[in-house]
């Protein structure tokens, strides 16, 4: 839906001088289609006035948000790096910031934008006092986004074991690899970290409309065509890692019982500020495997997810151990570029015979980080697959903490007791445009001198600012983009 820029929106209308000491007025000001005021009338004990925002779709209201999670939230490989790459490889066209720069959201100098999110990062880095913990950089957002998961039930193990063989002999075994990530999976403490992890990030939410939006992941493979059948993409000559029809089977199903697990942990909190979010539906015809390409197929455009050389750089063709020291690296270590990149470099220095096979080629080493960036993101979404994860969290339905249109506030001018040296006093209630009417916002016997703004918290993106004027009748209101401003002459502007 294509959400219009907002207008500033004044009204100016009469009040009263002539108000007796802590006397009240009540004026009701209605707006007629063509925005021309009513009289107004003394009333009784305040003043109401609607406010109307112009344009307004639900999530364009949203003042903060937060995006947290691993390697599939900082979008590896999409777009382009976020200086410094290292330590969390957040890339410019990963779903967050996609979602960041849809006018669905907003526009981005509307709201504050906290991209915690990091690759690597498990249910420890989510949990509060945990290390770089996440949701201890919260901040005061209204929506949040997260994904985790992965790297617990360990992604990184069966790629190197069931995909590239990238440690040669060391890989590991494909069926114990997918077996262990299952059993993980099933285990009582993967439900209990994963509960705390989002516990702890809706703990630290001041917004008292705070909505947290789970994501699951995409599986990798089409499964239903022969695409797959004996297809060897093992990075070294002689080391055999065929996909099947069985195989591609058999990755999605663990794929979609993490997906089940996670939901089944956000939806079981029984708190309505947690959303599961299903993404997997939005990635149909653009998984691996899509007839009638042949894989692997590193160009083809139409498949959301990269493969470990995706000839979308322009490198050059190079050998993928240099650019690291086979001798102190870290083949565990949770960047997944670096720990595949020190894999091969240890491969290669053990049996300096080792070459790359024909599936692989052509191979790339660029740059001081050698290959490991184009590591990190292999069968993590493309950019493509991106705006589809953020299509899915907008479908779930990011909603407004008020019924945006017309909002009435009713607003209770004191005069003051000795014009001499008194503040002035409101009080102040806000309502939406729900019918009946919701309090959105309200304060009581709130003081300021003439001319001095006094903020009114509310749902609204914005303090309402309250200001006196120089004399008991003449106080304006802003919200942002909308100021109400009572005065001695009724009139409307519209600019």
């Amino acid at each position: 839906m294509a959400v219009r820029q907002l207008l500033p929106l004044f009204l100016i209308i009469a009040a009263f001088s002539n108000a007796l000491p802590n006397q009240r007025w009540n004026v009701e000001v209605g707006m007629p289609s063509d925005l021309n005021p009513r009289a107004l009338s003394p009333m009784g004990d305040g003043l109401s006035v609607p406010i109307r925002k112009r344009g307004l779709s639900p999530a364009a209201i949203i003042p903060e948000w937060t995006a947290m999670g691993d390697s599939y939230a900082s979008g590896v490989g999409a777009g382009d790096a976020i200086p410094p790459e290292k330590p969390c490889r957040r890339f410019t066209n990963s779903y967050p910031n996609q979602m960041d720069k849809d006018p669905r959201l907003g526009a981005a100098v509307d709201h504050k934008y906290n991209a915690v999110m990091c690759s690597g990062s498990t249910f420890k880095n989510i949990q509060s006092g945990g290390p770089f913990s996440q949701a201890d950089q919260l901040g005061n957002p209204a929506v949040a986004t997260l994904t985790i998961g992965g790297n617990n039930v360990g992604f990184r193990a069966i790629l190197t074991a069931c995909i590239y063989r990238f440690y040669a002999w060391r890989s590991g075994d494909c069926n114990t690899e997918i077996a262990n990530s299952q059993a993980i999976i099933d285990s009582p403490d993967f439900a209990s970290s994963l509960s705390q992890a989002i516990n702890d990030a809706v703990g630290k939410a001041q917004n008292p409309d705070f909505r947290l939006y789970v994501t699951g992941y995409a599986a990798f493979f089409n499964e239903d065509t022969d695409q797959c059948n004996n297809v060897n993409v093992a990075l070294w000559w002689g080391s055999s890692s065929y996909w099947t029809k069985e195989f591609c089977h058999g990755m999605n199903v663990l794929l979609m019982n993490l997906n089940a697990k996670i939901a089944e942990v956000a939806n079981g909190l029984g708190n309505s500020k947690v959303t599961y979010v299903d993404v997997d539906h939005l990635l149909n015809t653009h998984r691996f495997c899509e007839a009638p390409v042949k894989e692997p197929d590193y160009r083809n455009e139409n498949i959301w997810f990269f493969h470990w050389y995706t000839d979308d750089r322009g490198l050059s063709v190079g050998t993928p151990w240099d650019g690291i020291d086979a001798g102190t690296c870290d083949p565990n270590t949770d960047d997944w570029g670096d720990a595949f990149h020190c894999q091969i470099a240890q491969a290669h220095a053990e049996n300096s015979s080792l070459t790359l096979s024909e599936e692989s080629l052509p191979s790339i080493a660029s740059g001081s980080d050698g290959i490991s960036p184009e590591l990190a993101r292999v069968f993590h979404p493309k950019t493509g697959g991106y705006s589809a994860y953020a299509q899915a969290i907008f479908e779930a339905g990011i909603q407004p903490s008020y019924t945006p249109g017309w909002c009435t506030m009713h607003v209770v001018q004191y005069q003051k007791p000795d014009p001499s040296k008194d503040n002035y006093k409101f009080d102040v209630t806000i309502f939406d445009s729900s019918n009946p009417p919701v309090n959105i916002g309200s304060a009581a016997s709130i003081e300021g001198p003439a001319g001095a703004g006094v903020n009114v918290n509310s749902r609204l993106p914005h303090p309402v600012v309250l200001t006196a004027g120089h004399v008991d009748a003449d106080a304006s209101c802003d919200n942002g983009t909308v100021m109400l401003k009572l005065t001695e002459r009724p009139t409307v502007r519209v600019g």
